[in-house]
């Protein structure tokens, strides 16, 4: 089944999560740190535990995004509110992270990423909010 909008959204922030993670993995100087709070140990196993990095959402988030898009229009409503908070999520934790604002030493990929995840994110968002009217 799937809603078109939330599948157009949820591809799109797995893409941009795919792209964002390859720059998170060829810039390990980037670690997750969301309002000054840092976990030990290195941005690969973080990426892989599904913590994400600096610049990169979490695994697990794009996954759940095409999850609920395919189950969008099925009656349930879930699968809105789904979409609309890991949008919210995503755009929250872009700005929450210090190389977002160029605190940290970052590649002009590493900038780009900024943009990307802050279009997937509102992507998400909207595509979820319209699915609910």
């Amino acid at each position: 089944m799937g809603d078109r909008t939330m599948l157009a959204a949820g591809t799109f922030f797995a893409a941009a999560t795919a792209c964002t993670t390859a720059v998170s993995l060829r810039q390990p100087q980037l670690p997750d740190e969301p309002f000054g709070i840092r976990f030990p140990g290195r941005v690969p196993v973080h990426l892989a535990l599904g913590l994400g990095s600096g610049v990169a959402a979490p695994w697990p988030m794009p996954v759940i995004a095409l999850a609920a898009a395919m189950r969008a229009g099925s009656g349930a409503s879930w699968p809105e509110r789904t979409s609309a908070v890991l949008g919210a999520v995503v755009l929250v934790g872009t700005i929450a992270e210090p190389a977002s604002w160029g605190l940290r030493p970052r590649s002009s990929a590493a900038r780009a990423t900024v943009a990307l995840n802050l279009l997937s994110g509102a992507a998400l968002f909207l595509a979820g909010t319209r699915a609910r009217r």
